[in-house]
């Protein structure tokens, strides 16, 4: 009977406390969000910030009463265009990462690069004309900034929508992992 009960508990989802970590930049500071199944946030939580290639530790914190844990982007980060893991850790082997692509938190940053454009001479404008027109790099810099304000609570519902639900197995497993 004992086994018969251990197979169908096995097979039920279970939410227990399954951590889950979202991260986005807004205005030049990297801010994380962490919470358990259920929405309870993960409070004093270590976050670990690596770069994804080398894995070398950038800088390490702890998560507020909200489950937030915000930093300046990092020189480091800045200057190489770091793709970042930014790494929970609650404690009780609860762990997970979220990966940070240098293009999602550094301006002009692309995945792809860009081809080369011919530079063709600009239509000859009136200097009134020119002291109204904000130049390309501004423009650019104030729709990326105003899009990422924007976009950051769709992009943590979209995390939100993928978490798989947690099994009694997957539970077992990392408890058995924990344990050896």
């Amino acid at each position: 009977m004992l086994p018969v009960i251990l197979i169908l508990l096995t097979s039920l989802p279970a939410r227990a406390h399954k951590v889950r970590i979202f991260a986005w930049e807004e205005g030049g500071i990297i801010k994380t969000e962490a919470k358990f199944s259920g929405g309870k946030p993960a409070r004093n939580s270590t976050v670990t910030v690596t770069s994804q290639k080398e894995n070398e530790e950038i800088l390490k914190g702890k998560t507020d009463d909200r489950g937030v844990f915000s930093f300046p982007i990092p020189k480091k980060a800045r200057d190489n265009q770091l793709n970042l893991k930014i790494t929970i850790n609650s404690g009780d082997g609860h762990k997970n990462s979220w990966l940070l692509n240098a293009e999602d938190y550094l301006p002009g940053v692309s995945s792809t690069p860009r081809k080369t454009e011919k530079m063709t001479k600009a239509p000859q404008r009136k200097p009134d004309q020119e002291q109204q027109l904000p130049n390309e790099v501004l423009l650019r810099k104030i729709i990326s900034s105003e899009l990422d304000r924007q976009l950051g609570p769709i992009k943590r519902s979209l995390a939100l929508q993928q978490e798989k639900p947690t099994s009694l197995q997957d539970i077992l497993g990392e408890s058995a992992i924990s344990l050896a």
